[in-house]
Parts: C-alpha cells; structure tokens; sequence
C-alpha cells in the first residue's frame, strides 16, 4: 500500500474510533488531526470534512460487509443458498458492531446523515451487484429460476433490499423519538413484502428468499435502544 494510502487508512481508523468513543456531532475535525498529531494540511489532502470521512468509513464498511458475505456464500452450495447469503448479507445491521450503529444511526436522521446513508447504500450496491448478477444468471440457465435480464435484475433486486434496511433504520430512529420500540409486525410485514417482491420477481416459489432473521434483528434493536446516547 503507498504512503498516501496508508495516511488515508490512518485517519479513516482513528477518525471511526472517535466518532464511535465521543459521538460524530462531538468529534471535530481538530480532535482528529492533535490525535494523529498530523497537519491539517494532511487531512485536507485526504477529506474534504466531516461528511467526506464519514463516507470513507463507510466505504471501509461496505468492503468488510462484502468480504465476509462473498466468503460464506463461497462455502454454500448451490445458486439460491448463495443468493441468500448475499441478499442478507448486504444488510448492515447484520452481525455490525454495536459501537458502530450506536454512532451512525443518530447520524442517519440528521440531513447530513441522509446523504451519508444513500452513499453507504450505492456502495453496498456497488460491491454486491455482478456476483448477484452472476448468481441470477447462472440459476436463469440451470432453470433455478427465470429471469431474461439478470443486469436489470440484480439491480432492481439490490434496490428492494437497500430500501429495506433503510426503511429499518428509519423505523428504529422514529421509535427511539418516541421513546418506544418498533412494531415487530410493522418489520415482519416490511421484511416479507420485499422477500415476496424478490420471489415473484425471479419466479422462485414461496419461501425461497430470505432477507434477516427477526429474532435476531429484534436483539440487535433493543441492544441499540438499550444504549442510545441522547
């Protein structure tokens, strides 16, 4: 790795292990550069500010996310339990540091944060497209299911569950204003209208797909409710 790559990986780490100690809104931008006793003239190189790291973080995220999804689903076998594999993977609220949520989710409901999240989104998308093309195609040709358009369909199908994770993410911050938790019939309902989207979409029967364990997922909630720094 060169020099300047390795600066940048360097901020990216010490920047995500403040935001995730003192919060994102508490961490400027000076506390980063006197932690690294850098210049601010080297972090300008790397990032234009805040919203920039957090992107970069983010990046850093996606690719950890792939990682570990493309690694199980090349221990599978068969096209639709790889399918899954990465269909549930993508999401990243499955099996991410808590740390990490407890830093990000407060983000998310802030402007700034809602950009963030697209960008974390199209970078997931990005990572998880051609293997989940590739997927679709090679079930389309082994008759596993039917789908004339793999390209079209690995991204509509991409969409679907990108808009699932956010619409939970959303779910979990509008509970936590209310000082409530989210309706579990309101996630079930959520996670099973896209699984059926993506059935009917590659004509698989019923039950093929399946996007997030809700057992898990609630533990994962209420850990995050449990410690949400106001």
């Amino acid at each position: 790795m060169k020099k300047g790559d390795l600066k940048k990986q360097e901020i990216l780490s010490t920047a995500e292990e403040m935001f995730c100690q003192k919060g994102y809104e508490r961490t400027g931008i000076q506390d980063i550069i006197d932690r690294l006793n850098t210049s601010k003239g080297s972090f300008y190189h790397h990032f234009t500010g805040k919203e920039a790291l957090l992107e970069g973080i983010c990046a850093n995220r996606a690719a950890q996310i792939w990682s570990s999804a493309s690694s199980e689903a090349a221990r599978a076998s068969g096209n639709p339990d790889k399918l899954n594999i990465l269909l549930s993977g993508m999401i990243p609220l499955r099996e991410e540091k808590i740390s990490f949520l407890l830093m990000l989710l407060p983000v998310f409901a802030t402007p700034e944060g809602r950009t963030v999240r697209e960008y974390y989104s199209e970078a997931l998308i990005d990572l998880f497209r051609c293997p989940v093309c590739s997927l679709i195609r090679a079930g389309s040709e082994s008759g596993e299911l039917a789908c004339d358009d793999p390209e079209n369909a690995a991204d509509l199908i991409l969409s679907i569950v990108s808009r699932m994770w956010i619409r939970i993410t959303d779910m979990i911050i509008e509970a936590e204003n209310r000082h409530a938790e989210p309706d579990l019939s309101d996630l079930l309902r959520l996670i099973d209208s896209c699984r059926t989207c993506i059935e009917r979409f590659l004509f698989l029967p019923y039950g093929s797909i399946w996007l997030a364990d809700i057992a898990s997922l609630s533990l994962t909630i209420s850990r995050i409710q449990n410690h949400w720094v106001q």
